[in-house]
C-alpha cells in the first residue's frame, strides 16, 4: 500500500494542487496529514484528490489549526480528523502507525523503540526525518509541503510492504 503523508501545508493553494496531482498519478490509497492545515478552506483543494484516496484520508490538527470546528464540518467531509485532534492510531494494510504534529523528539524515540508501531509520523519541525531504526521500526517527518522556511516543499509517500519512504520534492 501507498500511502501519501503530508505536514505543514498552511494554506499552499499551488503546493497542495502538486501534491494531490502527485498523488493521484502514483495511485496513493491513502493519506495521512500531520497537521497545520490552517483554513478550513484547504478542503476546496483537497477534494481533487482520488476517491480512494479520500476514503482513507486521516489527519491530526496542528498549533496553526485555529478554527478547529469548521475544519471539522468543512475538511471533516473528506478527511477523518481523529476525535482528540492530536494522536492518529491506525492500521494500515497490516502497519500499525502513530502520527502527531509536534511530540518531542524523546517521543518519537520512546514510540519508534518501545515496538508497538511499525511507523511513526510527525510534524510541526518543517525538517524532514526519514529514518529506520535498527527494530525495523519507519519514523517520517515529511518537511514542509508550504516550503516557506526552508525553501523545500516536501511530502512523502510510504510504502508499506517494503515500509520505506520515498521523500518528493516539489
Amino acid at each position: 500500500m501507498l500511502i501519501g503523508v503530508i505536514s505543514d501545508s498552511h494554506d499552499h493553494k499551488n503546493n497542495i494542487l502538486k501534491a494531490v496531482e502527485i498523488m493521484n498519478e502514483k495511485n496513493v490509497e491513502a493519506l495521512i496529514h500531520c497537521g497545520d492545515y490552517c483554513s478550513p478552506f484547504v478542503k476546496n483543494w483537497f477534494d481533487k484528490l482520488n476517491t480512494k484516496i479520500k476514503e482513507n484520508f486521516h489527519g491530526v490538527f496542528g498549533n496553526n489549526d485555529g478554527d478547529h470546528v469548521f475544519l471539522r464540518q468543512n475538511l471533516g467531509k473528506i478527511c477523518k480528523l481523529v476525535e482528540n485532534g492530536y494522536e492518529l492510531i491506525e492500521e494500515f494494510d497490516g502497519k500499525s502507525i502513530y502520527a502527531s504534529h509536534m511530540p518531542k523528539q524523546k517521543t518519537i524515540e520512546a514510540l519508534a523503540n518501545s515496538g508497538k508501531f511499525d511507523i511513526v509520523l510527525s510534524g510541526h519541525t518543517h525538517s524532514m526525518v526519514n529514518k529506520k531504526y535498527a527494530n525495523g521500526v519507519l519514523v517520517v517527518n515529511p518537511g514542509e509541503l508550504c516550503g516557506y522556511l526552508t525553501g523545500n516543499a516536501t511530502f512523502s509517500i510510504i510504502n508499506t510492504e517494503k515500509v520505506e519512504a520515498e521523500i518528493i520534492y516539489i
